[in-house]
């Protein structure tokens, strides 16, 4: 363990630490799923032991995962199924025997108001604060990747980097632990390799800082165990969320650090309410703490002049001004604009899918039954595993393969209108000048 804790430094990365025995989840979980468990950890670590609940703004942990849908709705989702999830560890102890345990990977989660809420069995979260072994993932890494089997991989090769190589896994362990140790195609080696173990090491290869070989071992002519070769990366650094971006270089953001505030609820408030908003209300609490009226600290005034927007005598002033009001009058105007603008897209966008939808279920259901099974497998085989399992639950209807889906059934000749055509037909001459002026509103809001 030494040696690992005594890891080279990296200054301002974003590095979560995870007991080893939470990455080898046996649950379940969709790719999202599995940033999220990094990030919600990420972000309730340093109150682990001290508090019970935990918080984060949804934009700020959206940017946190790369998630960038606005589908609210799938979020939850996500969330609801973690809550549902449960997590059993198989610890080995240093006396050679070991532990079980088993317990719900959050005791609770809700989203209100744009905030995500969620609790940790206590249990939980004392294995998570003090581990027996550490793994250090980087934040950046999980961002990018887009397969839940590469993450895995990735998580549980990281921390074997001084060693330079995993020890033996037999291969059920194997599959267990990529959790496809049900998925009876994968029981063959070839279809594992092919599907799941090359694939997924291509991509830590190309998008971590770590890079991976594997090798076998067999019994007579079957291979029955694997290992995985780790070194670094020297192409990719460890670049976090918390590197120097816009926001960690902003001149809010330095003095909002330098006032006590975390840099998790420091960078929440930056992307909440803009610098100028922020740095408004730092000059507001200097003021009041250099007269001697703030009772409290002075983070903790801060934190309410930005939540509950505190004002001074000088913004009351302005507000009263005809101008300003003006401004807001035309600002509001705006707003309404892009939401009707907004909102008629959406409409299009979905009506479209509905009516490719029905072509795509016309076409299938004028097939035999083995034709149309022939074809559902072959369909599900192109996505992955988080896709697939979308697919299988709402078949013709799924809305997350809908791309993939369109560009299937051309390929077996099946002609759908263009979402150009069909904007048409709802009276969006021009939809890409539709987006445009969208963005252009967007913009000039953003002012």
């Amino acid at each position: 363990m030494s040696t690992m804790l005594k890891e080279r430094k990296v200054e301002t990365k974003t590095i979560i630490k995870k007991n080893v025995s939470a990455i080898h989840i046996n649950a379940k979980l969709s790719l999202l799923q599995r940033k999220l468990v990094n990030a919600l950890l990420y972000n309730a670590y340093d109150s682990l032991l001290t508090s019970d609940n935990h918080s984060v703004n949804v934009a700020l942990l959206s940017e946190m995962i790369g998630f960038d849908s606005k589908n609210i709705a799938y979020l939850k989702q996500a969330l609801k199924g973690m809550v549902e999830t449960s997590v059993e560890w198989d610890i080995l102890e240093d006396d050679g025997s070991q532990t079980w345990e088993v317990v719900s990977l959050f005791s609770s989660a809700k989203i209100r108001k744009g905030v995500c809420s969620y609790r940790y069995d206590r249990s939980l979260a004392e294995k998570l604060y003090h581990p027996d072994v550490y793994s250090k993932i980087n934040l950046s890494v999980i961002r990018g990747m887009k397969s839940s089997y590469a993450l895995i991989l990735y998580e549980n090769c990281y921390r074997f980097l001084d060693i330079g190589k995993t020890g033996w896994w037999d291969l059920s362990t194997f599959r267990k632990i990529m959790g496809v140790d049900n998925d009876g195609i994968y029981s063959q080696f070839k279809f594992l390799n092919r599907d799941l173990i090359k694939p997924a090491i291509k991509e830590v290869n190309q998008l971590s800082n770590i890079l991976l070989e594997y090798e076998t071992k067999r019994k007579g002519r079957v291979i029955n165990g694997i290992r995985f070769l780790v070194k670094l990366n020297p192409q990719l650094s460890l670049i976090g969320v918390e590197d120097e971006d816009e926001i960690s270089q902003s001149k809010a953001y330095k003095q909002l650090l330098k006032m006590g505030v975390s840099k998790t609820l420091a960078r929440a408030w930056m992307i909440e309410h803009g610098e100028e908003y922020v740095l408004n209300k730092i000059e507001y609490t200097t003021k009041q703490s250099s007269s001697g009226r703030i009772k409290s600290t002075k983070a903790g005034f801060l934190k309410s002049a930005i939540e509950k927007d505190f004002v001074s005598d000088e913004e009351i002033t302005k507000e009263n001004n005809k101008e300003y009001f003006a401004k807001r009058a035309k600002r509001e105007k705006l707003e309404r604009e892009l939401d009707k603008m907004q909102k008629i897209l959406r409409d299009i966008e979905r009506g479209y899918r509905n009516e490719c939808s029905s072509i795509y279920w016309n076409a299938f259901n004028a097939m035999s039954e083995q034709k149309q099974q022939e074809i559902k497998e072959d369909f599900a085989k192109s996505l992955s595993s988080i896709y697939r399992s979308d697919f299988r639950k709402n078949s013709w209807g799924s809305i997350l393969t809908f791309k993939d889906m369109s560009a299937f059934w051309e390929k077996l000749g099946v002609q759908s209108p263009t979402l150009v055509g069909f904007a048409k037909s709802q009276d969006i001459e021009d939809i890409d000048a539709y987006r445009e002026g969208m963005n252009k509103l967007e913009k000039e809001l953003a002012i």
